[in-house]
């Protein structure tokens, strides 16, 4: 964070919106930032369901399961998230 004023630099951005969604990426100097907006509630339930799909991978692996890597990488990057 930039500590002259509080804000990030960003160097480049985009914005797309799909229906009812704003789709946001900003490129800043030491990474990327990703920002959905939308129907809130609409929101709350997918998150809801992607919660309860990365619960059933956490069970799946824990069950001894194998699991594909695209979804391995999900779950790696879903604990280090929480």
């Amino acid at each position: 964070m930039n500590q002259e004023n509080g804000e990030e630099k960003v160097y480049k951005q985009a914005t797309e919106r799909r229906g009812r969604f704003e789709f946001k990426v900003e490129g800043l100097k030491d990474g990327y930032r990703f920002t959905v907006r939308g129907d809130e509630e609409k929101l709350k339930e997918q998150r809801r369901v992607g919660a309860a799909f990365v619960n059933f991978l956490r069970q799946s692996e824990r069950a001894g399961w194998w699991i594909p890597w695209p979804f391995r990488l999900l779950l790696r990057f879903w604990s280090r998230y929480k």
